[in-house]
């Protein structure tokens, strides 16, 4: 079989939608963009469905009505909201680091805004534990995950 003897049609709805469920959000956006059987597949809403309950389970509750349509739209709008929280902590954080060191009422003050806007695991490591924030950033997601979510098994932390 050459590579022109393969295409989507010989790959059943059902495999393609487990392949898509098995990838993370950025790169599921990603296969979406590859053609117009894909962007379907990739905007199902059973798939944005599972993944607004894997990343928000309580918001998730709170909404749950088999008629909801639009959880892909539901997902982008309340990652934004997220992303827009996180860049709140990170802009205090950078101000006060840029000053000369961050205070430890400032450190204690990121971790609370965290707690108040009721971030996740799935938040704190999209948002804030990455490679291109201040180290600083990256400490008190860490924090905030270990000692307020109480998350180790994602950290290697044996207690």
């Amino acid at each position: 079989m050459n590579q022109s003897d393969y295409s989507y049609s010989s790959l059943p709805n059902d495999i393609a939608l487990k392949i898509a469920s098995s990838l993370e959000v950025p790169d599921l956006s990603s296969l979406g963009c590859c053609s117009r059987v894909w962007r379907e597949i990739c905007g199902s809403d059973c798939l944005w469905e599972s993944l607004v309950k894997e990343r928000w389970p309580l918001l998730y509750e709170a909404v749950k009505d088999p008629n909801f349509k639009d959880w892909r739209g539901f997902y982008v709008k309340q990652h934004e909201e997220k992303k827009g929280q996180a860049d709140s902590v990170i802009n205090l954080v950078e101000q006060c680091s840029q000053s000369d060191s961050l205070k430890v009422i400032d450190y204690l003050h990121a971790i609370r805004s965290l707690k108040t806007m009721q971030f996740g695991f799935r938040d704190v490591q999209m948002l804030l534990l990455k490679q291109k924030l201040n180290v600083l950033l990256n400490l008190i997601g860490l924090h905030y995950c270990l000692n307020i979510l109480q998350v180790q098994k994602h950290f290697g932390v044996v207690r």
